[in-house]
């Protein structure tokens, strides 16, 4: 009888490896088929300078502002909720708001009229929240326009906004002729004895960003002549004594707002929502 030789070790090994080379379970090819099913993140605005913090846009919280108005659930007109204001507005806004709501001894505090409307009486149709702006030179501020018809008139207003931990948050809500909700209460915050420190004068030539303007007083208002422009743009003075603003054709609000009362530097707000440096030509 014919005997089987023993396998040598240097067969078995041979075998071991080839084995195992064999059995070797495939590659995931499904790559692409996985992405595809996780959930997107909304859409967000990245802040520079804020490590890997991204913000919502600045309009969603406009937009939810509008929509807890409008469901009466606003924080507005209320001394119960302080974390509702804080929600939406930057401190030294909510801090004026709260101060207002909780201190007043009239009927009415400060806001003597819907502050998302600017009007006592509202008749709201063509609503719309427009797209965030981030400011260009500081990506840490941002503008809103809302614009709307209240009784057929056409209305804009600009939320001026600040970059929070969470969210942004709103600083201030300016109007056309009516100022600002920020002016409307820092006004019923100084005592009614205070005198007016406004010193300047909103006159003379001014660099806007990268082009130039000069301003001339006309009666109560003020003309702004551009050295690309056609004819005067009107600036008219606000409830806010460093604002002026000049509506334009399109419902929007052009608008100057200096720093202090010499009127020497400011920022212009541009309806579309694009700010300016302002400083005077000496």
């Amino acid at each position: 009888m014919r005997m089987t030789r023993p396998l040598t070790p240097l067969l078995l090994l041979i075998l071991v490896v080839g084995g195992c080379s064999l059995f070797k379970p495939a590659a995931n090819t499904n790559t692409a088929a996985n992405a595809s099913n996780i959930t997107p993140t909304p859409s967000s605005t990245p802040l520079s300078g804020v490590g890997k913090i991204d913000l919502p846009a600045p309009e969603t919280v406009v937009q939810a502002l509008y929509k807890a108005h409008d469901a009466q659930k606003s924080p507005f007109f209320q001394s119960k909720d302080r974390a509702l204001i804080d929600k939406f507005f930057s401190k030294q806004l909510a801090d004026l708001i709260w101060k207002d709501a909780t201190t007043h001894t009239s009927d009415v505090g400060a806001i003597d009229a819907d502050p998302l409307y600017d009007a006592q009486d509202v008749e709201i149709k063509d609503f719309k929240i427009g797209t965030g702006k981030i400011d260009e030179k500081d990506g840490k501020k941002a503008t809103v326009n809302v614009t709307f018809t209240n009784f057929g008139e056409p209305k804009t207003l600009r939320f001026e906004m600040s970059a929070g931990t969470e969210s942004w948050k709103i600083d201030n809500i300016v109007y056309g002729q009516s100022g600002s909700l920020l002016k409307w209460l820092k006004e019923a915050d100084k005592p009614a004895d205070t005198p007016s420190n406004v010193t300047g004068e909103f006159e003379g030539k001014y660099n806007v960003g990268t082009t130039s303007c000069t301003v001339k007083k006309v009666g109560q208002n003020y003309a702004i002549r551009w050295p690309k422009g056609k004819g005067v743009e009107i600036f008219k003075p606000t409830l806010d004594a460093l604002a002026f603003n000049a509506d334009t054709k399109d419902g929007g609000v052009n608008s100057f707002s200096f720093d202090d009362e010499n009127y020497n530097t400011g920022t212009f707000y541009r309806a579309d929502g694009t700010t300016f440096p302002v400083s005077r030509v000496k």
